[in-house]
Order: structure tokens, then C-alpha cells, then sequence
């Protein structure tokens, strides 16, 4: 098993008193850090590499809580446009034409920008997963993997998916990668999303045991809307449906103004 050695880095630990450590020294084994500060005095004679962090900082990596990987090869279009048009007549025009390769490479290209800025995990919410899944695997990464699906027929949906299509990706990638691959179900909002199928997606997540990652507002004009049709927010709405009953990711979030 290899061994690595920082010396003379600053270290911020997060840990319970969030210390910063002036000039210290991290010792890894294989994939596991062993020790910070204080080394066992046997290990600098295994070690395989030695680094000096001089004048560098190590914390602990980031998480992107709520990513679609594959939209980096959409990144820049369209963006003179206001939120309602970008979406309904550029981004969702475009994702209709995905082709699983197209997932694959362009969450590839995201792996690579995430590793690069510190980002080790992050919790996608996109379609053709099994591509996002592949490349988790191949980066190193750790990653919650949601398939969104809106619930309006397979014949509006990325690749004609259903639910029965995403328990099957859950099923099936839940605790790969030596466990670094989680999954969950992905719902696309409640302004997408009808009451009964989200109902029939918790029932789901309630059977297999696994959460749900899903918009709820990212517009006041989503806000008003289910104030108009519900007399509730998109929060009280998914409350009221049981939907934040089970561990849930909720992207933007807006509150009434």
C-alpha cells in the first residue's frame, strides 16, 4: 500500500474546535489519511513520496450540493435570456436531443473542472445517469445520483424513461464503487410534476429505502403559481404531500416575497 507525506502545510480541519494547523503534516496510506500532526515515527520510512506544502493550505474537500453535470456543454447559451425563456425555449429544446454519449462526455468534462477546483462529491440530478455513474466510477469521485423525470409520459421524457426505468438505476448503482456511488430518486419539481406522481415517487422512495432530490422553486412566478393552484408554497405543497418526509435535496428553495 502506498504511503504519502505532507510536510510543512497549513492545515484547516473543520473538526469540532476548527482548528488551523501552522506547518504540519498529513500522512496517507493507500486511500486513507492516517494521521495529522503527530505521525507514527515508522512512517517516513515507507513513505513512497514526499510533498512539501510550503506556502499551501490543505482543507477538506468540497461538495456540490445540487449539480447537472452534463449541462457543461451547455454552458454560455442563451444567456442574454431571461429564466422562463432560457429554460422552456433553449435548455429543455436542447435536452430533448441528449444521446447518452452526450451525458457522458459532458459529465466527464464536469468531473475534470470539479477535481480541479477541490470538489470531490458532488449530487447530480440529470438523465441517461447510467453515463454520470460511469464516469463517477472512473474519476474517483463520490456522487449521489438522482435520474429526473417529469411524469408526463414516456414520450416527454429524456430517452423515454419512467419511474419503473429509474428504480431500476437505483437499484442497481446503489453503494458501487466501494460505496462511493448513492443514489436517490429524482422528480423534477412540483411545477413540473403532477401531486399523484409525485405521491407515486415517494411511494417509491419509501420502497427502496432512498431519498429524493428534486427542485421546488427557482422563480417567484413558480411561487405564485402554486400559491394560485394549491393555496400552499412549493415547500408547504411537498410537505403537505409527505414528499419532506424522507431525506430530500430541495434546489432552490425560494421563499415567498
Amino acid at each position: 500500500m502506498s504511503r504519502l507525506l505532507i510536510q510543512n502545510v497549513d492545515a484547516i480541519t473543520l473538526d469540532a474546535q476548527n482548528r488551523i494547523l501552522k506547518n504540519t503534516t498529513i500522512a496517507i496510506e493507500g486511500k486513507t489519511i492516517v494521521a495529522l500532526g503527530d505521525v507514527p515515527r515508522d512512517f517516513p520510512k515507507g513513505t513512497d513520496e514526499i510533498i512539501d506544502g510550503r506556502n499551501h493550505v490543505a482543507l477538506p474537500g468540497f461538495v456540490n450540493a445540487h449539480t447537472h453535470s452534463p449541462m457543461s456543454l451547455q454552458r454560455g447559451w442563451a444567456e442574454d435570456l431571461p429564466f422562463d425563456r432560457w429554460l422552456n425555449e433553449r435548455i429543455w429544446v436542447a435536452e430533448s436531443a441528449l444521446t447518452e454519449e452526450d451525458v457522458y462526455w459532458g459529465a466527464a468534462l464536469a468531473a475534470c473542472e470539479m477535481i480541479r477546483g477541490g470538489i470531490v462529491a458532488f449530487a447530480d440530478h440529470y438523465f441517461w445517469m447510467d453515463q454520470v455513474a460511469r464516469v463517477v466510477q472512473a474519476s474517483g469521485m463520490k456522487a449521489l445520483l438522482a435520474w429526473c423525470i417529469f411524469g408526463l409520459g414516456a414520450d416527454k421524457e429524456v430517452g423515454g424513461a419512467s419511474l419503473e426505468r429509474t428504480e431500476e438505476f437505483v437499484q442497481q448503482w446503489q453503494n458501487a464503487s466501494e460505496g462511493r456511488i448513492k443514489t436517490t430518486l429524482g422528480p423534477h419539481s412540483p411545477y413540473v410534476c403532477s401531486p399523484e406522481f409525485l405521491r407515486r415517487a415517494l411511494n417509491s422512495a419509501h420502497k427502496l429505502g432512498v431519498g429524493i432530490h428534486l427542485h421546488v422553486a427557482e422563480s417567484q412566478e413558480q411561487v405564485n403559481r402554486s400559491l394560485k393552484e394549491y393555496g400552499k408554497t412549493p415547500v408547504a405543497h411537498l410537505a403537505s404531500l409527505g414528499v419532506l418526509d424522507v431525506p430530500t435535496i430541495a434546489a432552490h428553495s425560494l421563499s415567498q416575497r
